[in-house]
């Protein structure tokens, strides 16, 4: 039988060549305008999936929360391993056919009191109408799901970044045993990610007594008749959490595995919507207290997925290396990039 780690490591790997095979052709490349007055790390996941970002990251409920607060007390074992998955996606620029967007992926393992950080990529791809097949090469062959249409070229890059950091999520759950997972998001079926992809995660991971830990940095509350719960937990001066769970709707809880809290890991730090994929509501805590126990926070985040999110963004010094890249790799005839507000709505653009 085939090791899965083994597996998807080479899959990752093989990236390159896959992208490469199915890049077509092109003539003209406008690149992405890129300014370097400031220093900003770049993902356009949130530009890419922001009709669809705030329904994700809503959380309803049928009522207000009846349960306490209860304080989130740590559960020390420095034997307990870490590993934070992350990833994105960044548009270089427009051809004549489409789009072209690079991809990288990092794995952050916390094992021993160290931290060690694997990078994949970055991957260059060329999305047009002529390839958009490539999707379903990722759902039949990567991840066995029935194939479906394909979704327009605007969505390909962030639809191929999601597939890329759902292929590393199962390369991290095969990495550790009896350790703790973490991903930026949450444990729910979403437009790119079928509940067959979920589950399959969540059982590679128990097969290796790991938990999947997955933390929101924008997770909205809200009743069934609309109104918001804001700020749950941001008045309490200690660490400690919510369980959310009972409360969550029926058509979210169809979509969802694990159980759902709200979370603060540090008196001084923000709070989170976190899902953990345990079935009980014990051993949900047990493992938010292990969290607690071993690693460290920055603002009442764990460090391991910050560093994950770090290693995963790209610089502008990086993304205009990339253009340079595309541009002479396949001889294209560059269109001059510009910032059409600036041209427009200067000095307030």
């Amino acid at each position: 039988m085939s090791d899965p780690s083994a597996l998807n490591y080479e899959i990752l790997r093989s990236l390159v060549g896959i992208l490469e095979e199915n890049f077509p052709e092109a003539e003209v490349f406008q690149p992405r305008y890129v300014n370097l007055d400031q220093f900003i790390y770049i993902n356009d996941e949130e530009i890419d999936k922001h009709e669809e970002i705030e329904e994700e990251n809503t959380i309803e409920l049928v009522e207000r929360p009846g349960e306490e607060i209860k304080d989130l007390d740590y559960e020390f074992d420095s034997g307990i391993p870490i590993v934070a998955v992350d990833s994105s996606s960044a548009k270089l620029g427009e051809t004549d056919q489409g789009i072209i967007a690079a991809f990288r992926v990092a794995v952050v393992v916390q094992e021993g009191g160290e931290i060690k950080i694997e990078r994949f990529g970055p991957y260059i791809g060329h999305f047009t109408e002529a390839n958009r097949e490539i999707y379903n090469y990722f759902r039949e062959k990567v991840f066995g799901l029935k194939k479906v249409h394909p979704p327009p070229v605007r969505k390909m890059p962030d639809r191929t970044r999601n597939f890329l950091e759902r292929l590393a999520q199962r390369y991290a759950c095969t990495l550790v045993k009896n350790g703790l997972i973490l991903w930026d998001g949450s444990l729910i079926q979403t437009i790119d990610t079928p509940m067959d992809l979920l589950k399959q995660s969540v059982k590679l991971s128990h097969e290796n007594g790991n938990t999947i830990i997955a933390i929101s940095k924008q997770s909205r509350l809200k009743l069934e008749s609309g109104e918001r719960i804001v700020g749950l937990l941001e008045r309490e001066p200690r660490a400690c959490y919510i369980c959310v769970h009972e409360q969550l709707s029926d058509k979210i809880r169809r979509y969802l595995l694990g159980k759902v809290f709200v979370v603060k890991f540090t008196p001084d730090g923000f709070s989170f919507r976190v899902d953990v994929s345990k079935d009980t509501k014990e051993e949900c805590v047990q493992a938010l207290r292990q969290l607690k126990g071993v690693s460290p926070f920055y603002n009442g985040y764990p460090e391991a997925l910050r560093q994950a999110h770090i290693s995963a963004y790209f610089t502008p010094n990086e993304i205009l290396a990339l253009q340079n890249m595309a541009i002479d790799k396949y001889n294209l005839e560059i269109v001059r990039p510009f910032d059409v507000r600036k041209h427009l709505l200067a000095p307030f653009g």
